[in-house]
């Protein structure tokens, strides 16, 4: 061999030597197992995410569709008084629950943890629709509220490893499709089931569709199995931080929930839930960044700027979209007396905007690759579109209510898919970055949707206690004191009893209440813009620049993977504290 042919052959080396080094690679999950071996392709890719999609539609329905029963289970049970639990105690346990299913989805592995998440959720269903009483009943909500937040997180975690990046935005899109649907589902299946059959199949409908995605999950779904022993596994979890973090969210939402409606807000009991939710929340982050060696929050995950702002971006974006969700459905059974099926109807001009942005940005940022401008867009509609509520009457036409809908939903599609894919570029590289990544934008859009809902609710009441006791007062709304003032929203028999002059007061001032939601939720909305102009720049990398082998990882200077998962946390462990160190 020449000169020549040796310098050549050493410029060709060096030349893929270089290709290499330019790929993008993803983390391992941090359980022995390595990224590389869990994609998937042809029916088992197709099926495994069919299976996430009806997981994942159901998790959305089980939170709309008892809107449609509360009223008659109240009733049933005669504990109208406890009938807010039935919504809550889902809510909150499926938000406090959501990060520490990502930790336990790297220790145990993805399928069965989703399986066991699957497994709590029907059996928490079925509990409900047997329930023989009120304790019953709450009892199941809040069991299928942990196995639904596991759903939640694992649902997405499973959507990030069975494909690569450059696909992932289509993943993202169908995901995003289920959550929309179930969205507009769940008012117009529970109204139907309600007013024709039992309010008890609301809860028996999520039994055989569980069974059918779970059924496909076990049979199609079949990554390699998480490293170590049962006693390495139950090491690497964080009781202490779950135990902290759980009961310091739950107190501090219940004290929102409480709050002007069953205790007023100076109440000591009201105060107690603030102070002691607090402090619990405090001692967590205490313990998280300080004493745990698995956190919940890694700080490795979250130092990235380029992570955090997408995870705080899509919280406030589901802030907007399940107070304005609630209120607005608030506006057309109270005040236009709609039923709930046609609520659910009337909903649909918020909802499909969702469905047609969540899939179009899917596409478009699959074609141009591009994240940013696409989240600039989404945020100015979330901006005027928000904003655009507070114009909302009492009496407004049917036109105006489609106009004023239309770019709220298109702001939820745009940061949904947006918000998810910047972060999923953009996560850490080190054992368990990308998991724990999906695991905290999940806990993210269930906390922002959870504090949405109850803050918008403590709004609202006291707005409207404050000026219907002031109509009261005048003497303006007649057959009713104000005593009754709290009971008008939960009653809206209340109102058709009164005189028509009245009603006509009491619709407007509702809706001048719904006002004050709609200004919270604006600001909250230009926030969430002020976050998104920081988005990273980086472009979804192209399929021929994924890493899709060990050696191309490798040579990109990623370690091999460890082969257990006491040996992974310990790596993680090691990555935080030279982080704690650097900074």
């Amino acid at each position: 061999m020449s000169v020549n042919d040796i310098e050549n052959q050493t410029t060709t080396d060096q030349t893929k030597l270089q290709k290499v080094k330019e790929k993008f690679y993803e983390s391992n999950a941090g359980d022995g197992t390595t990224t590389y071996d869990q994609y998937l392709h042809g029916a088992p890719l197709y099926l495994c995410l069919l299976s996430c999609f009806a997981t994942l539609f159901l998790i959305g329905l089980d939170q709309t569709i008892v809107i449609t029963i509360l009223e008659t289970v109240g009733n049933k049970f005669h504990a109208y008084e406890k009938i807010g639990w039935v919504s809550s105690g889902y809510m909150l346990t499926m938000c406090v629950f959501a990060a520490t299913w990502g930790r336990i989805a790297i220790t145990w592995g993805r399928k069965y943890s989703l399986m066991t998440a699957l497994v709590l959720f029907e059996a928490g269903s079925l509990m409900c629709a047997l329930a023989p009483n009120m304790n019953v009943l709450i009892g199941g909500r809040i069991l299928a509220g942990i196995g639904g937040g596991g759903i939640q997180t694992l649902t997405f975690i499973v959507a990030t490893e069975v494909a690569p990046i450059h696909q992932r935005s289509t993943i993202f899109s169908i995901l995003g499709l289920a959550f929309a649907i179930s969205t507009i589902a769940g008012p117009l299946i529970g109204g139907a089931f309600t007013q024709h059959s039992t309010w008890r199949w609301c809860f028996y409908i999520n039994l055989p569709i569980g069974g059918v995605a779970g059924a496909l999950l076990f049979w199609f779904f079949n990554p390699p199995k998480a490293k170590g022993t049962w006693k390495e596994k139950l090491k690497a979890l964080d009781y202490v931080g779950t135990f902290l973090m759980t009961a310091g969210i739950v107190i501090f939402l219940l004290a929102l929930t409480f709050g002007g409606v069953e205790y007023s807000w100076n109440s000591g009991a009201v105060i107690a839930m603030f102070i002691i939710g607090g402090i619990l929340m405090i001692l967590f982050l205490v313990w998280n960044f300080k004493f745990s060696k698995a956190p919940i929050i890694p700080w490795f995950v979250i130092k990235n700027p380029y992570v955090t702002i997408p995870i705080f971006a899509l919280f406030l974006n589901f802030y907007c979209f399940m107070g304005i969700a609630t209120f607005i459905s608030t506006y057309f059974q109270v005040v236009r007396g709609y039923d709930a099926f046609d609520t659910g109807v009337h909903l649909l001009p918020m909802i499909i905007p969702t469905i047609i942005f969540v899939i179009g940005t899917g596409i478009l940022i699959k074609t141009t690759r591009i994240i940013k401008p696409y989240a600039i867009v989404g945020g100015i509609f979330g901006c005027v579109g928000v904003g655009c509520l507070t114009l909302l009457k009492a009496d407004a036409s049917n036109g105006k209510m489609i106009g004023l809908l239309i770019l709220p939903g298109a702001y939820v599609g745009i940061g949904m898919q947006t918000c998810m894919m910047s972060s999923q570029l953009n996560a850490p590289k080190e054992a368990g970055g990308t998991i724990l990544t999906s695991s905290l934008m999940n806990f993210s859009r269930a906390f922002g949707g959870a504090l949405g809902a109850d803050l918008s609710q403590a709004i609202f009441n006291a707005s409207f206690k404050n000026k219907i006791r002031k109509q009261i007062m005048k003497g303006a709304i007649k057959g009713i004191d104000s005593s009754q003032a709290a009971k008008i929203i939960s009653s809206p028999a209340l109102i058709k009893n009164l005189p028509f002059d009245s009603q006509e007061i009491v619709f407007n001032t509702i809706t001048d209440s719904l006002k004050n939601v709609f200004i919270t939720a604006t600001a909250v909305a230009c926030v969430g813009f002020i976050f998104i102009i920081f988005f990273s720049n980086n472009k979804v990398p192209k399929a021929d620049d994924v890493a899709k082998t060990r050696e191309e990882k490798e040579a990109e200077g990623e370690e091999p993977e460890q082969n257990n998962v006491a040996g992974s946390i310990e790596k993680i462990t090691t990555n935080e504290s030279a982080s704690n160190n650097q900074s």
